[in-house]
């Protein structure tokens, strides 16, 4: 089957070269077109599309097809996003269904893609050599239309169907020749250049950013590195961790790799399964890093002034005020995700493409991109929320936005005092998606104005807990701690287990722990000697009431240490704050005929509402709704009231 990707493309022929700028010797190109057939498998299991053959294959050459790299001896086809290496004895031809021809020199790494209609050859080192069979510019109209565009770490040419070229890619440059035709040049910073027969130029030839280190700083699981120029893998130590240099092959097989640039706060992760080569790393107009990502998954997080990130292809993440991403290579392409944070996507000679904080988008022959939009669980701006979940990773904060606004700075933080900062940046929608801890709190404010002497519109913080099943109610532990703050327990029903905890003193071999009602402290209602640190008193041993209770070091003779501080304790029967109680449904239940029934109890004078509609309460405040799942099967119970508001997510089989 003759393939035609999309263009009709004329012949063009790379001449091996060892690298020297000496005579360099033709290679034989076919004059006719050839026909290909599938490499393998697309995901799904259909025949994936061959975009040529690879073949006069000499010394070591390796192709990686899907994320698996063998080395080749006989012809064979490839496809699109194969790539192709040649070691320092190797060379090899690819040849397109539509007659082009390339030849790829020694120690080279080559990759095809498409863009546009059009072939797109990314050279990431190595020498590329053209010329235009006449049997095959015979076949096409030149009109000077751009055919090929070769991409590299510095810039970008733009190939017409009659030019003849010679580029060569080392690691702080492309030289570029051209012998016929002309052609364009794109530099990373976008400026464009026509390059005529008889002149050269150059990409990144000097560079204006002082060079700075990128280096691993966490590595875990199994991770392996291929210094650039090496011939084999061999594993990261965590106790040595390696900084990189340009061309280093970093791959994870188990487990995460961390980098990071310098001494910026910017972080680079690569996942189980990723593999990435690292490019130029600079510093002074806000590049991070480059990584070209080859296979797997990449997160970032990008620091503030930290806000470029190259990730192959001449592609460069841009951001201003700090994001997080997650950046995989999918099947049919690169796969950005903005987790927080704006984005803007710059190619090489293409208009740039924002990305919302929240939204995403998928980079093949066009960029598309899929606008933001509210996680399952939607968290108010309100103080003291309590999550109770199970697997739940994301949520949206919300916030009622006023009139005539359109952008938003958020700061979000793991504590009150905004010193643990996750995240700082603007958004366009008065919402932000964000990742949530499975334990632990998060507090976010919320400016109409980025000036630093700005108040916030609105504030929130939520504390994530673990989702409890009616049946571990009875195991739940209110512990009271040693020290002068009053600790105040709630209970409904029955008075609950009471443990009570304090810090081992040196020398100490048991604890003596008095318990008195307040003003009768001639006799103790509970005694314990322990030899921990802390210890429990079963449920229904302190009725409501206030409590005084202390805690007394003793030696190995018993003898007291020292005087036990009198700390104090409030028993409290008020139902008005007890916590929300979900009966069902139960994670992993399956909604049968798409619905789910959600049955429990609230605290008295709340109202309560189930996947946003309102539930209604019986006098003893129980409720039973049925409701259809939110996307990926969640069921929210919100309970907003005397006790104050509760969330409980559970996730059920749709």
């Amino acid at each position: 089957m003759n393939l035609r990707l999309a263009s009709v493309l004329s012949a063009l022929a790379l001449l091996g070269c060892s690298g020297s700028d000496g005579p360099v010797t033709p290679v034989g190109v076919p004059d006719a077109t050839v026909t290909v057939t599938g490499t393998g498998t697309e995901t799904g299991g259909k025949p994936a599309a061959a975009a040529g053959r690879l073949s006069a294959l000499t010394g070591t050459v390796t192709l990686e097809h899907e994320g698996t790299s063998r080395a080749v001896t006989t012809p064979t086809d490839f496809a699109l996003h194969d790539a192709i290496e040649t070691a320092e004895d190797g060379r090899a031809t690819l040849t397109f269904a539509s007659g082009r021809v390339v030849d790829l020199g020694p120690d080279g790494r080559f990759e095809v893609s498409e863009e546009n209609g059009g072939v797109v050859l990314s050279v990431a080192r190595g020498l590329v050599l053209t010329r235009v069979p006449a049997k095959a510019l015979a076949a096409v109209d030149a009109g000077g239309e751009v055919l090929l565009t070769i991409s590299t770490p510095f810039g970008l040419t733009r190939v017409g169907a009659s030019t003849e070229l010679r580029l060569q890619v080392d690691p702080v440059r492309a030289d570029v020749d051209v012998t016929v035709g002309e052609l364009e040049m794109v530099s990373k910073s976008g400026e464009r250049t026509r390059v005529s027969a008889g002149q050269r130029s150059v990409l990144g030839a000097a560079r204006e950013l002082a060079p700075i280190r990128l280096s691993v700083v966490v590595a875990s699981g199994r991770a392996e590195i291929k210094a650039a120029g090496a011939k084999a893998f061999v594993p990261v130590t965590p106790k040595t961790l390696p900084a990189l240099t340009e061309g280093d092959d970093l791959r994870v097989l188990e487990g995460k790799l961390t980098l990071a640039p310098g001494d910026s706060t910017t972080r680079l992760t690569l996942t189980r399964g990723a593999e990435a080569v690292v490019g130029p790393t600079t510093a002074g107009d806000g590049e991070a890093s480059a990584l070209e990502l080859k296979k797997g998954e990449l997160q970032v997080q990008a620091a503030r002034g930290q806000k470029k990130v190259a990730i192959g292809n001449g592609v460069t993440l841009q951001s201003d005020l700090g994001a997080q991403y997650t950046v995989r290579r999918g099947a049919t392409g690169l796969e950005v995700t903005s987790l927080v944070g704006d984005l803007k996507i710059v190619r090489l000679g293409q208009p740039e493409v924002p990305v919302a904080s929240g939204g995403s988008a998928v980079l093949g022959a066009t960029v598309k991109v899929v606008e933001p939009v509210r996680e399952p669980v939607v968290l108010p701006s309100h103080a003291s929320m309590r999550v109770a979940h199970t697997g739940l990773t994301r949520a949206s904060l919300s916030w009622d936005g006023s009139d005539g606004v359109t952008a938003w700075r958020v700061v979000v933080s793991t504590d009150a005092a905004f010193s643990a900062v996750l995240l700082d940046g603007l958004v366009h929608q008065p919402f932000l998606n964000v990742s949530v801890p499975a334990r632990g709190a998060l507090f976010w404010r919320v400016f109409e104005s980025t000036a630093p002497e700005a108040e916030p519109t609105a504030h929130g913080n939520a504390t994530f807990i673990g989702d409890v099943n009616p049946d571990e109610l009875s195991r739940v532990r209110n512990v009271v701690p040693d020290g002068p703050e009053t600790t105040t327990i709630y209970f409904q029903d029955k008075p609950p287990t009471v443990t009570f905890t304090w810090t081992r003193k040196e020398g100490a071999a048991k604890y003596a722990v008095k318990v008195y009602r307040e003003g009768e402290l001639g006799r103790a209602v509970a005694e314990r000697t322990v030899a921990e640190v802390q210890v429990a008193l079963p449920e229904s041993t302190l009725a409501e009431g206030n409590y005084r209770w202390s805690v007394t070091p003793l030696d190995l003779k018993g003898a007291e240490l020292e005087g036990g501080r009198l700390n104090k304790l409030a028993m409290v029967y008020d139902n008005a704050v007890a916590a929300l109680v979900l009966k069902s449904p139960k994670n992993g239940d399956l909604a049968a005929g798409g619905q789910v029934k959600a049955v429990g109890v609230a605290p008295v004078g709340s109202k309560v509402f189930v996947n946003g509609k309102p539930a209604v309460l019986d006098a003893q405040a129980r409720f039973e709704a049925t409701v259809a799942p939110l996307a990926q099967g969640r069921v929210v119970v919100r309970s907003v009231g005397g006790g104050g508001e509760a969330f409980t997510v559970r996730t059920v089989r749709r």
